[in-house]
């Protein structure tokens, strides 16, 4: 995943860029001289020449060539009156103006100055934008660094409440202890905009869902409405609004180009929307809307490949939506299953190496869960998880299938003092994770 936040830190991973092919350019052309006055007085010598007993022809020259002489004179302002023998339309094919006089715009409906399709959504770009634009807001990261205070990055997020509730990406907050928050306030009659800077506080975050909650304290903001991500379709058009590189209320344009990619590497990952409209560094946290002017996805990766491009992801709102909720409500997200222990993991080619048990070694039991209350010891190595090895690919599937309270079978090797090995399954009740 490619971290969209800070564009300072230049987060971006795959491959380095491809060599561009060179190709040959062409020399340009030196300019072409003008000769104006010089041809038009060689065509009238000739016209002249040849009209002497040329009949009509040499006298059709002859007209050509003096209306091109007026023409081409800078000093003659004189325009003369057009005649049928005029040949600057002859062909008999109607003018520009003439095809276009009978052609009928689209009618269309209008209502307080934006336009309408008949469905509903805006007929154009420029009034989608202008209706979205501000609740999308800059957000500063920062660090305290030998006493000082640093900026550590900057992105964007989402108003989601007229109070100050900001969605932004996890990525964006993450490793950060300051936050600031620049809301724009654009005048709809004159576009100027006026701008309000504001401390923030951080709510919860989430890394397996790539998402974050913050607070400031405001009212009346322009709050963004949250749409349905379920109703899109391959092909819709849909705009991402945010901050790249630092350029403010940036805005771009593309389709859908896939639906339900999974692309977290958490189990507990959201499915993402694909789109081509352009994201860059920076866009992380902003809003991805449909033509309705609904939030449909919140902009969080940007695949960077030499083989690929304009490859965007946007993680969905519905699934977003109960995230959302509980980092406001709890700061965490409820009902997850967890262990409730530290274990440093061990493979097969180290513990040969180092004349040990492959598996996790468990260094660590969190005493306020339950698993504090069975007989797993720390030292224990757990070898299997509900029967299955934890070398396995899947294997946190196992907790993500399960809620706390639920119990996990934990087979383990135990070594006593005289390093006899013994091999034991302890039953352990899984506890909620409540967050870092």
């Amino acid at each position: 995943m490619n971290d969209m936040n800070n564009f300072n830190n230049g987060e971006f991973s795959g491959t380095s860029n491809p060599q561009i092919p060179q190709y040959p350019v062409p020399s340009p052309k030196p300019p072409r001289k003008s000769h104006t006055t010089a041809k038009v007085a060689a065509l009238l010598a000739g016209v002249l020449i040849v009209g002497g007993g040329a009949g009509f022809g040499g006298t059709y020259l002859a007209n050509r060539a003096r209306s091109t002489a007026v023409v081409s004179s800078p000093n003659d302002t004189s325009k003369p009156a057009k005649t049928d023998n005029d040949d600057t339309h002859t062909s008999g094919t109607p003018t520009l103006d003439e095809m276009q006089k009978d052609i009928v715009s689209t009618q269309h409906t209008v209502t307080s100055n934006v336009e309408y399709k008949t469905d509903g959504t805006y007929m154009y770009t420029r009034d989608l934008v202008n209706a979205v634009r501000d609740s999308v807001v800059y957000i500063e990261t920062f660090v305290n660094y030998r006493g000082q205070r640093q900026q550590y990055g900057a992105a964007s997020g989402v108003i989601i409440s007229k109070d100050g509730y900001i969605v932004t990406n996890n990525h964006v907050v993450e490793g950060s202890t300051e936050f600031t928050v620049k809301v724009s306030d654009t005048d709809p009659d004159t576009g100027v905009v006026s701008q309000e800077t504001y401390d923030a506080t951080l709510c919860g975050t989430d890394a397996d869902t790539d998402l974050a909650v913050l607070k400031i304290e405001a009212s009346d903001l322009p709050a963004a409405k949250l749409g349905d991500s379920d109703s899109l379709r391959l092909g819709d058009d849909v705009i991402a609004v945010g901050n790249p590189l630092g350029y403010e209320s940036s805005v771009t344009k593309g389709i859908i180009s896939g639906l339900n990619r999974q692309v977290s590497d958490s189990q507990r990952g959201l499915t993402a929307i694909q789109t081509d409209t352009p994201i860059n560094s920076g866009n992380s946290g902003g809003a991805l809307f449909n033509t309705y002017g609904e939030v449909i996805g919140i902009v969080n990766e940007k695949r960077v490949d030499s083989y690929a491009e304009s490859l965007g992801f946007a993680i969905t709102i519905n699934e977003a939506k109960g995230v959302i909720n509980d980092l406001i409500d709890k700061g965490y997200v409820s009902g997850r299953a967890i262990l409730g222990i530290t274990y440093l993991g061990i493979n097969e080619t180290a513990a040969a190496y180092r004349g040990e048990i492959a598996g996790w070694q468990v260094t660590k039991i969190d005493q306020d869960m339950a698993v504090a209350n069975s007989d797993l010891v720390v030292g224990d190595t757990i070898v299997k998880l509900d029967g299955k090895s934890v070398f396995e690919d899947d294997i946190m599937n196992i907790f993500s299938e399960k809620k706390p309270g639920d119990t996990v079978t934990v087979t383990v090797i135990r070594t006593n003092q005289l390093g006899h090995e013994k091999e034991m399954d302890i039953e352990v009740e899984l506890s909620e994770y409540k967050g870092d």
